[in-house]
């Protein structure tokens, strides 16, 4: 048996407001959907976000009505599952069209019962548990579901595989989310239902494969990169040395046997620029990687810098298809120098000037009575003030004509 198992298309989604984005989401789709027909494939999965948007435009529908059209006509069923972006809280979405146009297979808890070719209804309480099944192999699945209905149900109770079974879902997973630095996850790994083959996953952005139970767990990711943190390549100085970090592939899986195999997709690339330096610092390091920065790549140059310099000239530098500068007013430190401690730069008498002028409420002369006496080296005691201040070393006593020091605001005068 061979499936191919994609996720996150995001049909009609204009990134970065760009038309023409769109169209490439569209595109990759179509690829991803000629390559699996032509590997001749028993079945697809959708796992979820076919669309970006719940109520996607005529154009958008249009597009997945002819790409769909590609394996109906070779007699290949699709099998689908809502995500969180194209799921509605209406009866009928975009997904019961395209399967009253024969062109996918909706899966999930259904209030009605359906019977076809490639599905089947299970009753349970909620309603029906509606199923695919491909020869031998029973498909499960169920749209996505927020963090609070999955402290309120149990999946585990309505999943329950019966032989060789596929169970499709559009959720994060914390253990895995974690692998990609985010918070954002709906439910754990011990709350996935065993005994399944295949779990084909979609939500994750990018791909990752692993196994639980007696199976297979796979995210393969979204088609097209979804934003900068999803980079094709990042280079980040950090103030000693330029370091180079590669992202992840984009594409679907063909899987035989239940064995998947990674499929990439030539997509636009992401490049990510991190530089913390002065403007010099900035256009030296860009001038040594552009030549590494593909014509149609989308570029986000992230600047921490001390100071603002004009960035027009940054711009330019780049010839890329799409730059975004973002900047941050920050001071730049440099990775592995010693950070410097007040008490090893300030002597005893300036730090206690610095902690009486952080006060709201501070004592001018007093503050000053330290600084007088830091620079003449006075000793100050708690004698009247018409007594002559005692003075270190050998210092010439200060003297002004017609003027007799009382005390050390006199002196400050002469």
């Amino acid at each position: 048996m061979k499936f191919a198992h994609i996720a996150d298309v995001h049909l009609g989604y204009e990134q970065y407001k760009l038309p023409y984005r769109s169209e490439e989401f569209a595109l990759a789709f179509k690829k991803a959907v000629e390559i699996a027909v032509k590997n001749c494939v028993d079945f697809i999965l959708i796992s979820g976000d076919l669309f970006h948007s719940s109520r996607p435009t005529p154009e958008t529908l249009k597009e997945a009505v002819d790409i769909l059209s590609i394996p109906k006509e070779k007699n290949v069923p699709v099998f689908a599952i809502e995500g969180n972006h194209d799921r509605t809280r209406r009866k009928v979405s975009a997904y019961h069209l395209l399967e009253d146009l024969d062109l996918i297979n909706l899966m999930g808890v259904r209030s009605e019962k359906v019977e076809s070719r490639w599905l089947v209804s299970e009753k349970i309480d909620r309603g029906y548990l509606v199923k695919g099944v491909v020869d031998s192999v029973e498909i499960h699945g169920m749209g996505y579901m927020s963090a609070v209905w999955f402290e309120k149900n149990d999946i585990r109770k309505i999943f329950k595989p019966e032989g060789d079974a596929i169970l499709m879902l559009h959720q994060g997973i914390k253990e895995i989310a974690e692998k990609f630095n985010s918070d954002s996850f709906e439910l754990k790994m011990e709350d996935l239902p065993r005994g399944y083959l295949y779990y084909a996953m979609g939500h994750i952005h990018k791909s990752f494969e692993t196994n639980y139970d007696i199976g297979k767990l796979v995210y393969p990711g979204s088609l097209q990169r979804w934003d900068f943190g999803d980079f094709a390549v990042r280079y980040y100085w950090d103030g000693l040395k330029l370091k180079t970090f590669n992202g992840v592939k984009k594409g679907f899986y063909i899987v035989e046997d239940f064995e998947p195999k990674f499929v990439e997709i030539d997509v636009r690339p992401f490049v990510d620029v991190r530089i913390e330096g002065d403007e010099k610092t900035v256009k030296r390091l860009l001038l040594d990687i552009r030549s590494k920065i593909p014509s149609e790549a989308f570029v986000r140059l992230d600047l921490k810098w001390r100071e603002p310099f004009d960035v027009s000239s940054i711009r330019e530098l780049l010839r890329a298809k799409f730059v975004q500068i973002r900047t941050r007013f920050e001071k730049v430190t440099v990775s592995g120098r010693k950070k410097v401690k007040p008490e090893e730069f300030f002597d005893d008498v300036e730090l206690k000037v610095i902690e009486l002028a952080g006060e709201r409420e501070f004592n001018a002369d007093e503050i000053i009575n330290l600084l007088v006496s830091k620079a003449l080296d006075v000793k100050i005691t708690d004698e009247k003030p018409d007594k002559k201040p005692e003075i270190k070393g050998s210092r010439p006593k200060p003297e002004k004509k017609g003027i007799k020091p009382k005390n050390l605001l006199d002196w400050c005068e002469l």
